[in-house]
Parts: structure tokens; sequence; C-alpha cells
């Protein structure tokens, strides 16, 4: 769902946004309906596509509502080429409309979005940020974009939650699996990514050093997180009958011995992070350390019974699942 707000300004719909990663917050404000449409309205509706211009105006008011906070993004000493984020959302809502195969369509709404970039009214003395968003599609356009995407994406968000991972294991239980899902990418780009091959991504060399094969298990929550699969898939093995028998097959213990990881991914992005790094920190320290618990108490707030609590349940979840099932077997035996 998109992020509503009753503000048009991009910048301070990325800091409402509800996600924490980096790259979701981006993605979030870029896809929020909130904006002025008489704004952009004219500039917008002088493009030219063959199909859809409805749709394409759409992509285009968010665009310009982009340009206009564009020289918030400090190019020169970000860690972040967010100008690779706004060519793969533009590509991304470009597929969505024509299908991702359709490399003409693709290509016009390109062009469309490049005439609105070169008629937006902007002060000359930007003019280094207003060049850095020009709509690019040879940055995006490979038959792997949606790999590439999700690498970047990747990339970008390890300053954040890597660093934060390794200190507080609260935080490594939350994005252990995110983490770990990236290493089949990286087994990928690493066969491609060799001297004189020209398949690899163009930010591929910033991003080598965050292979999680490299870190993954020295993570404080590597081995409880190793220990958990391992008891949830010798018990899936010792109550599993030879063949599905009433209703009870595979796809059952598949429920109790994935329900630990797939509950890592659905605790993303709760907390309200800014757009500067120093920012992102102190407002991860704020939740996931002690310090933020000592800010809490002086505020007449101690929530150390509902986190213990939380704590508590998401650690027994998978148990009680596991006797309810070991249960109605013995019933049937």
């Amino acid at each position: 769902m998109a992020l509503q707000s009753d503000s048009a300004d991009f910048l301070e719909l990325f800091r409402k946004s509800s996600k924490e990663l980096f790259s979701e917050k981006f993605y979030e404000a870029m896809n929020s309906d909130s904006f002025n449409s008489s704004k952009f309205y004219h500039r917008c509706n002088e493009i030219s596509v063959s199909n859809h211009k409805d749709k394409v105006i759409t992509i285009c008011k968010k665009f310009l509502r982009f340009l206009e906070k564009s020289t918030a993004w400090n190019i020169e000493n970000s860690r972040y080429d967010v100008s690779i984020l706004l060519n793969y959302w533009i590509y991304d809502k470009l597929t969505d409309i024509y299908g991702d195969k359709n490399d003409k369509e693709i290509s016009f709404g390109f062009a469309a979005l490049q005439y609105a970039w070169e008629y937006h009214n902007y002060n000359p003395k930007n003019q280094l940020y207003h060049q850095k968003y020009k709509p690019d599609l040879n940055m995006v356009n490979h038959d792997d974009w949606k790999k590439r995407k999700e690498l970047y994406d990747y990339c970008i968000n390890y300053d954040l939650i890597v660093p934060l991972c390794r200190s507080y294991d609260q935080t490594c239980m939350e994005y252990y699996e995110y983490i770990e899902k990236k290493g089949p990418l990286y087994e990928e780009y690493e066969k491609i990514c060799i001297p004189g091959e020209s398949k690899c991504p163009h930010f591929y060399e910033k991003c080598r050093d965050y292979n999680p094969k490299s870190f993954l298990s020295e993570l404080p929550c590597h081995s409880k997180i190793v220990a958990n699969k391992s008891a949830a898939a010798k018990a899936g093995t010792q109550h599993h009958p030879s063949g599905p028998e009433q209703g009870f097959g595979p796809q059952t213990f598949s429920m109790v011995s994935t329900s630990e990881t797939s509950e890592i991914g659905t605790k993303v992005g709760h907390s309200v992070l800014g757009v500067a790094p120093v920012l992102l920190t102190a407002t991860a320290l704020y939740r996931y350390t002690p310090v933020g618990s000592w800010i809490r108490k002086l505020g007449g707030y101690n929530s150390n019974g509902v986190s213990d609590m939380d704590e508590f349940s998401s650690y027994t979840q998978e148990s009680k699942m596991c006797i309810k099932i070991i249960k109605m077997f013995r019933l049937i035996i």
C-alpha cells in the first residue's frame, strides 16, 4: 500500500515512511499518491507516448515531485547513489504498464520522462544535481534487472543493518533471513564479474565486500537460528509418517520448520528513519540499545513488559505448533 500523507513534499514523505530500510523508504515515498496534481499537470501532459499516456503521466508527476528536492541528496558525500534507485523505480513502473519484454514502449516512456526532465524549471546553481537525475534507460535495461535491483537495494541497506546485527541480538534476529537470502545473488554474480566480462553490474565492486558468506556465521544470532532450524527439522523428521495420512503431509511440517525464518521477514519496517546516515543510526540506537530504554524511562514509559512478552511469544510459537501436531498424531496412532 502506498504511503498516505497530507504533505506533497518528497522528503517529508520519505521521513514519514513506515519502512526501515533505506531502499524501501525511498520506493514507498516515490509511490505515494500525495502530490499537487495541478503543479505538474501542464509539463507532464505534454509528454508523448504510444499507449497508456494517463499512467505515464502519473509516473511523470511523481518523478517531478522528486526532482524538486533532488538537491537534498548530497551526491558527493552520500554513500548511496540515489539515481540508481530512481531509475530502477521508473523502469519497474514502466514494465508494470507495458511488460518487461516491450523494449520499444519502455524506451518511449523513458524518452517522455527525459522530456519532462529537460524542461523542468530548476535553479541554475543546482545544475549538477539536476543532471544526476536524468532518466537513463541504459543504467537499468538488462535481462536480469530485477536481480540487479535486489542486489543494489541490499548494498545500500547494508550500512545500517549489518553493523547493528553484529552488536544487538534483536536486530540480528530480525534481519538474518533478509541477509541470508542475498547469498545466491552473490554466487551468481561472482561467476559473471570476472576480468574481461561486460555483464557485471557497474556498481558490483562497491558491493563485493558485502557478501553474506563472509560474515553470516559471525553474527551473534547465527548459532541460535541454526539450532532452532535444526530442532524444528528434527521434530518434523521424528513425527513424519511414511506417507500422507488423514490430511497430514510434508506441507504441515514445512510450516513448522519455516515459521521462525518467515517471522523474521515480517517484522521489518515499523520505525521511522531519516535521510542522513547519522539520523538512521540514531533512530536505530533508540530502538535497539539500552540507551533507548533509558530515554523511554525518563519519559515515563517502560516497554520492558511488552517487549518481554513479545520476545517470549516469538520463541514459543513454533514449540506450541509442534506440540499440537504431535498430540494430533498420537490420537491417530
